[in-house]
């Protein structure tokens, strides 16, 4: 059997696409992944019963078609989980209510930091929209000391680069100083979403793994632990992928098929010898087991302090009651990192989390904390640095010589997608 499209990675995007291409078109399709199971960066972590996503996921969509079909791929078996993030910082815990920044956490300021905003907010009316960079996007709304306090320092910390540096597309053009605490996200347009879910049991790898079981139940194959070694081109097309699946090398030729890339763009261009000025951050996460019961009302919470390793906290429990065995909870530690970092390479990092969370009074060694795992992914976040948009131009024209190519999915189109974005494939 001959296959039509062959995709590149089995993540969100590939299914989906592959889902839409037997549904709507009854194409043949093959999935190519590299990992021993498929889900990308929504795979779900299952450590002797405490179950981890690799990071926070909560499922919303701006498009009422795309989270029905989630609803009935999931045969309706979910829990409408809020987004309720915070801040953590000057030991206190801070509203995170993006585009709102609420009178209260202004108030939780210290009172030297609290009286330079108020006399920055006083001078707001006059101020115009600037869109040169980040931080001119957010200064220019709200002044420099809330643009700090909320947005810079978390922003250089989690992307390890000056806020001027980076595009204005990443930040909310929207900010207003008020009592709103209804939480809103940059892939939804920094709109508050109608509805937001997640799958009862299984973590968010649920409505990844229920597409994978359309698929094969179509007896179309999905091949993983099968990394791609080569892309070897003839003229304007991509005639032979190289895989590399247990210590074998297998050819897969893919003359008059389309294939579908999904893996990252950088990965993709320098198979293709194209050389890219574009760049990814990492992200570590940590997984604890913790005794004892939920401690967070939040869904997750920023760490904005240089000092502290970790950016970001997520307890699982908080998205379903089944992520955890009876009697102990857990936490999934983010740290984000490039590959060539001291964070990436430290072999003491996870001791090091633990440490701090003591410190910080997020968790008690009474809990008896203990490392379960910790996995990391060096393309978590397309990096929008301000000519990021020209670059990439530049290379989508390049891409476009090769007849037989597609690329889509969040880093393989290097596009800050969310979940429902990259299911649009299957369901449009």
């Amino acid at each position: 059997m001959t296959f039509s499209i062959i995709i590149l990675g089995g993540g969100l995007a590939g299914l989906s696409y592959a889902y839409g291409q037997l549904r709507k078109a009854n194409n043949s399709v093959t999935i190519i992944e590299k990992n021993d199971t498929v889900g990308g960066l929504m795979r779900t972590f299952n450590l002797s019963g405490f179950l981890f996503d690799f990071g926070p996921h909560i499922f919303r969509s701006k498009d009422e078609r795309i989270l029905n079909f989630v609803k009935d791929l999931l045969h309706n078996d979910y829990l409408r989980v809020p987004s309720n993030p915070a801040i953590f910082k000057y030991r206190k815990f801070f509203d995170n209510v993006i585009p709102s920044i609420t009178y209260r956490s202004i108030e939780r300021l210290p009172s030297k930091i609290k009286e330079k905003v108020e006399r920055e907010l006083k001078d707001s009316n006059s101020r115009k929209l600037c869109l040169t960079n980040f931080e001119e996007c957010i200064r220019s709304q709200v002044g420099e000391t809330l643009y700090w306090e909320f947005f810079g320092e978390y922003t250089k910390k989690f992307w390890g680069i000056d806020p001027k540096n980076l595009s204005p597309d990443l930040a909310p053009k929207n900010l207003t100083i008020s009592e709103e605490k209804s939480y809103a996200h940059i892939t939804t347009d920094f709109e508050k979403p109608s509805e937001e879910i997640y799958p009862t049991t299984g973590g968010i790898f649920k409505i990844v793994k229920k597409l994978e079981d359309k698929i094969r139940a179509t007896k179309n194959p999905i091949f993983t632990s099968s990394n791609i070694k080569k892309l070897e081109v003839d003229g304007d097309e991509i005639a032979k992928i190289i895989i590399e699946k247990d210590m074998d090398e297998i050819e897969i030729s893919t003359s008059r098929k389309l294939v579908v890339s999904t893996i990252p763009l950088t990965l993709l261009c320098k198979m293709l010898g194209m050389e890219i000025n574009l760049s990814y951050r990492g992200d570590i996460c940590i997984f604890l087991r913790l005794k004892g019961n939920k401690m967070l009302n939040f869904s997750w919470v920023y760490f904005h302090d240089h000092d502290i390793a970790f950016s970001r906290i997520h307890e699982p429990i908080y998205y379903s009651m089944y992520n955890v065995p009876n009697g102990y909870t857990s936490l999934c530690v983010e740290v984000t990192s490039f590959e060539n970092d001291a964070n990436w390479k430290d072999k003491y990092l996870g001791e090091r989390v633990v440490e701090q969370l003591i410190d910080l009074g997020i968790i008690k060694k009474s809990q008896e904390p203990e490392i379960l795992a910790i996995e990391k992914y060096a393309y978590a976040y397309p990096i929008y640095t301000v000519d990021y948009k020209k670059k990439l131009e530049e290379v989508f024209n390049k891409l476009k010589f090769f007849k037989n190519l597609k690329v889509i999915g969040r880093t393989g189109s290097f596009s800050y997608l969310n979940m429902w974005e990259c299911l649009k494939w299957a369901v449009y």
